[in-house]
């Protein structure tokens, strides 16, 4: 039953590789320069480039399940190759943005990776992840170097979700029965505004890091309108699903995904 994970450079991916390997899948990790990434033992590296038609039957030859990040571009062209290849399972990580009614880039570039893998005849999990707790590593080179985080909206509230527990869902979806045709909803544990969240990562370094409120016109130059005008919104509504529904564990906090990256922000 081999897995075959794209992305193998990115977190989310790092993480489901570890997590199929300790279950004692074998596991094909893939990227377009696989010479150039680290693999933990036990993986073995395949070159994936869905611009590249030609490199992804000899990646899925033997290949029951695929993990995918989402792409868009060249989808149609994964999905043709999967289903030529007798794939059974796709699991795509896309984003909470895609359920929505938005129109931002965001959405729209998620909903057209999903578009192709909900028309095929493959079967299908879409795991949808809202706001990142690593989204808080933006901050890294501020605090490293000042000791100082200029935020928009630092009172703003969210739900951070550790990267391990969208691995988790991913691996949940790709080893067990019954995920299929689902689209899993992924949020954080409970409300933190961004100035908790900077406190709890002093409290994981050690160290004080002050609060410095930033103009959306000067934090657009470094992130995105979508996320700008999340924050904006500062919605109170409950805390959506976590991991907790698919994988059965509780979800991990952002104090837990604080102390597991200290060494990011020291």
């Amino acid at each position: 039953m081999t897995v075959l994970v794209t992305g193998a450079r990115g977190t989310i991916a790092r993480n489901v590789i570890a997590h199929l390997i300790l279950a004692g899948a074998p596991v094909r990790a893939a990227s377009r320069n696989p010479a150039d990434v680290e693999l933990p033992g036990g993986a073995l590296p395949a070159l994936v480039d869905f611009t590249r038609p030609e490199t992804l039957g000899p990646a899925l030859d033997g290949v029951e399940q695929v993990f995918l990040y989402a792409a868009h571009e060249g989808m149609a062209h994964f999905v043709a190759a999967a289903e030529a290849s007798g794939v059974k399972r796709v699991v795509l990580l896309s984003s909470a943005a895609a359920a929505g009614s938005g129109d931002d880039w965001i959405a729209r570039a998620h909903r057209e990776a999903e578009a192709p893998v909900e028309a095929s005849g493959l079967a299908w999990t879409f795991v949808r992840p809202a706001v990142f707790a690593g989204n808080a590593l933006w901050w890294a080179d501020s605090i490293r170097s000042e000791g100082v985080v200029r935020l928009p909206h630092p009172d703003a509230p969210v739900n951070p979700v550790h990267e391990r527990d969208v691995a988790d869902v991913v691996a949940t979806a790709l080893l067990g029965a019954g995920h299929e045709g689902r689209k899993y909803f992924v949020d954080g544990p409970g409300h933190l505004t961004q100035r908790e969240q900077v406190a709890l990562i002093a409290k994981a370094i050690g160290r004080g890091i002050e609060v410095e409120e930033l103009p959306r016109e000067a934090a657009g130059h470094s992130m995105p309108a979508p996320v700008l005008d999340l924050l904006e919104a500062a919605w109170t509504d409950a805390p959506g699903p976590t991991a907790e529904a698919v994988t059965g564990r509780p979800a991990r906090t952002f104090e837990r995904w604080a102390a597991d990256h200290a060494g990011d922000f020291r």
